[in-house]
């Protein structure tokens, strides 16, 4: 029996509107209590003991499992902040495994460009043959123009990987900012050839320093092929004479180096600073873009003359150090500082970062030189962190809830892609947000009636066991009544203070539901809720 949804999208969409009412030393192991006594008040008290446990759990992770939350209360949170930021000392030798059925993300960059290439030559000489255009590359107008193959294949097996690893790696904080950085500095996969592009770029550039330091990040992402193609510097070159070359400057990278990157749309800089900019990174492109992508320096692109960015002057007579000195300038820049600062307490705390919590963040950047673990330590030491109104002030992405749920339910994934399909009817395929902004981290870009009953099916296709490939054993949370079914998966789903009209809602369709069914309806229902949504 399949449970009325309308009525649960109504609760779910008027629930999900604002929150309910070193360079450094390690986090000391006091730090979280101290701070979640700082934040409390009289009319909201400190957060108890587990209550810390499942909020630092639903920030820092894809969602709390039962033995995360045994392990938290054994080992202490500050402890557990402390192993989570240094993930070279946890084993992930069980996903490693899982991972290399991924054929695709093990090949170099040039033999899946290779493929990429031969198969798109195939498809236009069969074109010519059948005497019809060839499609324009990269579209898709139905069955006739569609991507190739191979691009469709390494796309998937990308979205496949990325949901095992939300779900089932034990660096969890490392997936969690890989994740966010991968949108701050967005790369869309079905543009040219970026999907043989994305494996190297997401591992070397963002996962290998999704921990470290945000200026050699920064630099990582401007000298990969990956972001040199999606925006297209890797056709910028200095104006030439119309009969010795057709290429001429472009900003599309300047501009997004700026607004996206760095200083933010705010940040005070002019169009001229993109220009500048733009002058300076002539010359950074890709060489054998179709056999063995890779960066290089081709003095012949670049603009050798004297450039002015942010005040600062760039003598002429440079090459690609022009770009490595915007680069340094940027990094260092005070409003890169708040910029990122503002982005990490809204990933973390609220969607309307506190303004003393940025300020922090923003003078650990500073003193720091932008280590990204740092800035960490500084969020998850503040009584803003900590305070009640914090927790479940975030609504979660499609890729958050679904990892939550499995992990929730300790699900065991066979074949991860009928998940990463689910992703894309939820709202968010993965590696396709054409933007270079990537996918927002607010609630409204996840918040609409469509969006909720997505949510709602995949909660109850997942508790009904119709996800193909993927296994959950509800017996654990088999009970004779309604309400201790609803405990039961309240609990283990993380969300045992469901607010009472929710838990009126969910026992009301338990009445209804026949005993064998009751334990995947309560736990079906339970995803589709309120506060499954928030994280």
């Amino acid at each position: 029996m399949i449970p009325r949804t309308a009525p649960l999208c109504a609760l779910l969409l008027a629930c999900s509107h604002g929150p309910r009412r070193d360079v450094t030393p390690p986090i000391p192991g006091e730090a979280p209590q101290a701070a979640a006594q700082q934040a409390s008040t009289a009319i909201a008290p400190a957060l108890t003991t587990a209550e810390m446990i499942e909020h630092v759990l639903s920030r820092t992770t894809f969602g709390s499992r039962p033995e995360d939350r045994d392990r938290l209360a054994r080992i202490g949170i500050a402890a557990f902040l402390e192993e989570q930021l240094h993930p070279e000392g946890i084993d992930d030798g069980a996903l490693e495994h899982q991972l290399s059925r991924f054929g695709a993300l093990r090949e170099p960059p040039g033999a899946l460009v290779r493929k990429l290439v031969a198969q798109r030559q195939a498809r236009k000489r069969n074109a010519l043959l059948e005497d019809a255009p060839p499609p324009p590359d990269g579209m898709d107008a139905g069955p006739a123009m569609r991507a190739p193959a191979v691009r469709r294949e390494a796309i998937a097996q990308l979205a496949q990987a990325k949901v095992l690893r939300a779900v089932s790696s034990r660096r969890q904080l490392q997936e969690v900012m890989a994740d966010f950085w991968f949108n701050h500095f967005n790369v869309f996969a079905n543009k040219a050839d970026e999907a043989a592009l994305l494996p190297e770029y997401e591992e070397r550039a963002i996962r290998a320093n999704a921990l470290g330091s945000f200026p050699e990040l920064l630099e990582a992402t401007a000298r990969s092929p990956a972001m040199l193609v999606y925006l297209d510097n890797w056709r910028s070159a200095a104006p030439r004479p119309r009969a010795m070359s057709k290429r001429g400057l472009n900003e599309n990278y300047a501009r997004e180096l700026l607004e996206l990157h760095t200083l933010g749309v705010d940040g005070g800089y002019t169009q001229q600073d993109i220009v500048e900019v733009a002058r300076c990174f002539t010359g950074w492109t890709v060489a054998d873009p179709r056999t063995d992508p890779h960066f290089v320096f081709r003095p012949g692109m670049h603009d050798f003359g004297a450039k002015a960015v942010l005040g600062h002057v760039i003598p002429a007579g440079g090459g690609e150090e022009d770009g490595e000195q915007v680069l340094r300038i940027l990094a260092a820049h005070p409003s890169t500082a708040r910029f990122i600062a503002s982005k990490l307490v809204r990933r973390f705390v609220s969607d309307e970062p506190p303004e003393s919590l940025v300020a922090s963040v923003a003078a650990t950047y500073q003193r720091t030189r932008g280590d990204i673990r740092s800035m960490l330590r500084t969020v998850f030491d503040s009584p803003a962190f900590w305070s009640r109104s914090a927790v479940r002030a975030k609504v979660r992405s499609p890729l958050e809830l679904v990892a939550a749920a499995l992990r929730g339910l300790e699900a065991k994934i066979d074949d991860p892609l009928p998940l990463a399909k689910a992703l894309a009817r939820i709202g968010e395929p993965l590696y396709l947000a054409q933007a270079p902004t990537g996918y927002p981290d607010r609630a409204e870009t996840w918040l609409s009636s469509g969006a909720m009953l997505a949510r709602i099916d995949f909660g109850l296709q997942l508790a009904n066991g119709r996800i193909p490939g993927t296994q959950v054993d509800l017996a654990p949370l088999a009970a004779a009544t309604p309400a201790g079914a609803l405990d039961k998966a309240a609990a283990r789903l993380g969300v045992a203070d469901l607010s009472e009209k929710t838990r009126a809602y969910v026992l009301d369709e338990l009445q209804r539901s026949r005993p064998q069914l009751m334990t995947a309806r309560a736990v079906g229902l339970l995803l589709g809720a309120p506060e499954m949504q928030r994280r």
